[in-house]
């Protein structure tokens, strides 16, 4: 649980003490890896029991994390799951998007999964292009669930909103609820034509400080896709918790919430899981609706 990872995360940080690990969920997994890769924290500073041990050294935990070697071989990735990838460069970004893709047609086939294709591979460029090289992403299958996790520990959304000049932004999750409402964008509506703009994957402003600049983004997507994605769950009877700051919030068919933490996350992070057993609720049947309609018109 999101809530819980955050406070082991600030405990361990306080008291140096390691954060014991019995079992982890892909949320437990991308906070662990930006909190640590955040503060460059050690290997100490976990502790696990051999099975999960092995598990984070199959999802390539160690490797994207601490530069280790990883042992065990990745046989089920892109089938059962998508390994640990940290996005900090553009291809990286297409190989988190890519596995998932796999992923998603290895458990429903082609159907029906391009919604939630468009909406994943638009969250994974999108925080790539906000986190700029500061993010995690990991997907595991439990079916009838793909369970999916993305964290950052860029701004967050209430600094960008702020930045932004958004009015009635007062606390990060007045924030979370406007960056999920349809439409809603923090970019620019008038661009200033003559800002110096660098290419979308550069981490490095060679311009002096007075020298204003504009990244240009290679997805070109605004905001960061929750609005589809909060449709998503929803429509699948699924699970969404979003983390930004000190504000959390829970999107659930029998239980949604929101609350203000003592611990702060800096940046954003996203955890779901989808039930693709009930993707079928996607699928618009108005035209063949309207075609059934007519067929039978015809026959009299």
């Amino acid at each position: 649980m999101i809530r819980n990872t955050l406070s082991s995360l600030t405990n361990a940080l306080k008291t140096k003490q390691p954060i014991y690990l019995n079992y982890v969920d892909p949320d437990d997994i991308v906070m662990l890896a930006a909190f640590i890769k955040k503060h460059q924290l050690q290997k100490k500073i976990i502790s696990t029991t051999d099975k999960v041990e092995s598990y984070l050294d199959t999802i390539r935990f160690y490797k994207n994390v601490w530069n280790e070697e990883s042992y065990n071989h990745q046989h089920n990735s892109g089938r059962l799951y998508c390994p640990l990838i940290e996005l900090d460069s553009p291809i990286k970004t297409d190989t988190a998007t890519t596995t998932i893709n796999e992923i998603l047609e290895n458990l429903c086939g082609e159907e029906n999964i391009n919604p939630v294709i468009e909406v994943i591979g638009e969250l994974i460029d999108n925080v790539w292009s906000h986190g700029k090289g500061l993010g995690y992403v990991v997907a595991q299958v439990h079916r009838p669930y793909i369970m999916f996790a993305i964290a950052d520990t860029g701004m967050g959304f209430k600094k960008v909103l702020n930045d932004a000049h958004i009015e009635g932004i007062h606390n990060d999750i007045d924030a979370i609820n406007w960056c999920i409402k349809e439409g809603h964008t923090s970019k620019g509506k008038d661009d200033d034509e003559w800002i110096q703009r660098l290419p979308f994957d550069c981490l490095d402003n060679p311009y002096s400080d007075n020298v204003q600049v504009k990244q240009d983004e290679d997805n070109h997507h605004e905001g960061l896709g929750l609005f589809k994605l909060v449709d998503l769950v929803q429509k699948t009877d699924g699970y969404l918790s979003i983390l930004s700051g000190h504000g959390l919030k829970l999107i659930n068919k029998n239980n949604p919430s929101e609350s203000e933490l003592e611990e702060n996350w800096q940046g954003v992070v996203i955890y779901c899981y989808l039930n693709m057993s009930n993707l079928h609720k996607l699928k618009d049947n108005t035209d063949q609706v309207d075609i059934d309609a007519i067929i039978k018109e015809l026959l009299g």
